[in-house]
């Protein structure tokens, strides 16, 4: 039976509906928001207080956050003042019909069962929390209290409950979500925590995660009517500070804000604010796709890991929305046909890999052509035959490969600025694949941890990648903040012709802690007949002529490399490259070294492994100029190369042919 009176129930419903003038605040508010109450914070919200609130009380307001006209019987709930009437019928509204689990893998049940423990692992790093959870402490390195507070684990709980119909697997979810609502105090979001309010990713990551939870418990009948509620008050709190705290702000996080809000809304579309938080975030989705996709397509980190993540968001975003009932703007489906071809052009053939550059992990290969074919995009996965020698001159990427139907060699060569976020200092350093593996690569990153643990801190610098120091100094680009982004193409050259593809760069920032080194490094790459790849390195003092250290580094994929002389050769069954350089170095294979780090390489994140990596260190007048041979062959036996250089053209000799390769410089 209900208690109280039907107009009590009608005024919370009024009372809780957005007005016109309602103050939007953004990123720019934060330190004003800092210093709300909690009645303050949850007025923003459009929520209200339910501390201390006996739960009809409690249900009497929450229906307030739901629209009746998405809840086939509230309004003659709330007419006729029937509480129960009114939280069931919300429940109903989301009610579908009985999911199956996504995935039927035994290992499924097993992460379940450690997750039923209190045993919770991240990227291979375990550990074993207490019964009375405390969601901002951290037992492991920096990313694992941020992926507990993304809450992964309730997939393998909703999964296994799914699959073998044991309700403790359901009721471990929904206990998980209720004790972090119950324990996360939505009034400390602006002041921030470590990890509950530490990045608002993990709010939008769980929100999502929350809400495709209870849709798929639901109909098994575990979740009650006021759980859901509470859950929903929630997440309706925690929308309203992902629609601050992404406005006013760039880069990949706010577009994943914008797929987490809509999914979540996808999920469970009953919210009384659905129109005003559809509009919003599918109106950001186009303006931050507007801003931080260049204008070949490229996003502005200028790390194929976090083009890929915003690639997914927008592709997220429209799932949803279809969904709702709703569309993308226009300009941003336009934006994701050429964010989708570049994102192709940075997957090696074969798909063994994803090309590294910056923050990203080799091993996470995107393919994203279901997802286009399910929502109707299927035309913006673009043929693999034209996947050929490419540039993308505000990126400063080339693509220095055979078509397709020629072959599978390939280079990927980052002639680009540093870009805003994530980045390495590694200018024009470069990857290679050919006949079927990856040869030369970019290391990765590891861990995003600044601990002895993390390789991250030498996988950043310029010695990790295949490009110079100087006097023992990296790049460093980061000092020249202006020059992340590039407003215009940048020092890219790019020309094809029958037999040669050539792309150029050059790096002139200063090298050292205070950019006080300055020499200019200008690296031009010759595709030469589709068979193999010269490097023509220029390397000048720009105060004159002067003595420096330069070391020049390749860096191999995991594996044995020989040195005969300086020419350097992977040791495969299959297939294997070969680097020759011209000129007198000191050449050394450098692999799993520490103190300092050097010949490292990070498949994905939490991995690391030892890599050969070739170092080439000469002490010389300035200014330099030497050519690097990179000749990829099948079988294990490398065929027999010369390379000389002139300073203005090469000679390389292939078993007794020759070819000769002019510079540009």
């Amino acid at each position: 039976m209900g208690e109280g009176s039907g107009g009590e129930l009608e005024r919370c419903l009024r009372g809780g509906e957005d007005v016109s003038g309602r103050h939007r605040y953004s990123r720019a508010d934060l330190d004003e928001l800092k210093e709300k109450s909690r009645t303050e914070v949850l007025e923003i919200f459009g929520s209200f207080e339910d501390r201390n609130l006996e739960e009809n009380a409690f249900i009497r307001q929450a229906v307030g956050l739901v629209d009746p006209g998405r809840v086939p019987g509230l309004k003659a709930a709330i007419d006729g003042n029937d509480i129960a009437a009114a939280a069931a019928a919300v429940l109903t509204a989301c009610h579908t019909s009985q999911n199956e689990p996504s995935s039927d893998k035994p290992s499924t049940v097993h992460v379940a069962d450690e997750v039923l423990g209190n045993r919770f692992t991240f990227y291979g790093e375990p550990h074993h929390l207490p019964d009375d959870i405390d969601w901002d402490f951290n037992p492991g390195t920096r990313h694992w209290g941020m992926d507990l507070n993304r809450f992964s684990y309730l997939a393998p709980l909703t999964d296994a409950h799914l699959q073998t119909g044991d309700e403790r697997y359901a009721r471990k979810a929904i206990d998980l979500i209720l004790d972090w609502i119950q324990k996360c105090d939505i009034e400390r979001c602006f002041e921030g925590t470590p990890y509950v309010f530490g990045s608002y990713l993990n709010n939008t990551i769980h929100c999502s995660g929350w809400a495709s939870c209870i849709r798929a418990l639901i109909p098994t009948g575990h979740v009650k009517p006021v759980e859901l509620l509470r859950i929903l008050k929630s997440l309706h709190e925690q929308i309203g500070y992902l629609e601050v705290v992404t406005n006013g702000h760039a880069g990949n996080w706010p577009t994943i804000g914008c797929q987490g809000v809509l999914a979540t809304l996808a999920a469970l579309p009953v919210f009384r604010d659905v129109d005003r938080f559809t509009t919003y975030f599918i109106d950001t989705l186009g303006a931050q796709v507007e801003e931080q996709i260049l204008p070949d397509g490229v996003q502005d980190e200028l790390t194929p890991h976090y083009h890929s993540v915003v690639v997914n968001n927008i592709l997220t975003c429209a799932e949803s929305c279809s969904k709702l009932g709703l569309s993308l703007e226009p300009r941003t489906l336009d934006t994701l046909r050429r964010m989708v071809r570049y994102q192709e052009q940075t997957v090696t053939p074969g798909r063994t890999a994803h090309v590294a550059f910056n923050d990203s992990d080799p091993e996470s290969v995107p393919n994203v052509g279901d997802r286009l074919r399910r929502i109707g995009l299927g035309e913006y996965i673009p043929d693999p035959e034209s996947l050929g020698p490419e540039a993308y001159p505000y990126a400063g990427v080339a693509f220095l490969r055979q078509p397709p139907k020629d072959g599978d060699l390939y280079m990927a060569f980052d002639g680009g600025p540093f870009g805003r976020s994530h980045q390495h200092e590694d200018k024009l350093g470069f990857w290679i694949h050919a006949y079927g593996r990856d040869l030369i690569v970019d290391p990765g990153r590891h861990l995003y941890d600044r601990t002895e643990v993390s390789y991250l801190p030498y996988l950043v610098t310029t010695h990790a990648h295949s490009t110079i120091t100087v006097d023992g100094e990296d790049q460093n680009s980061r000092a020249h903040r202006k020059t992340w982004i590039a407003d215009s193409p940048g020092s890219l050259t790019f020309t094809k012709s029958e037999n040669e593809t050539r792309a150029s760069a050059r790096y002139d920032l200063g090298y050292g802690a205070d950019n006080a080194i300055d020499v200019t490094h200008h690296r031009e790459v010759v595709f030469v007949s589709g068979q193999f790849w010269i490097l023509f390195d220029t390397v000048s003092d720009n105060t004159g002529s002067g003595s420096h250290r330069i070391n020049s580094r390749f860096q191999f994929a995991p594996g044995d490399v020989t040195l005969t002389g300086a020419q350097a050769s992977t040791q495969f069954e299959d297939a294997n490259i070969a680097v020759l350089p011209t000129g007198d170095w000191d050449a050394r294979i450098l692999k799993g070294e520490e103190n300092p780090r050097a010949g490292w390489y990070s498949a994905s994140y939490n991995k690391i492994e030892p890599a050969p990596a070739l170092s080439l260190t000469r002490e010389i007048e300035l200014p330099l100029k030497y050519a690097v041979l990179l000749f990829p062959y099948r079988g294990k036996t490398a065929p027999d190369l010369t390379l000389s250089f002139d300073g203005a053209e090469a000679t390389v000799s292939i078993d007794g042919k020759l070819h000769t390769v002019s510079s540009s410089n």
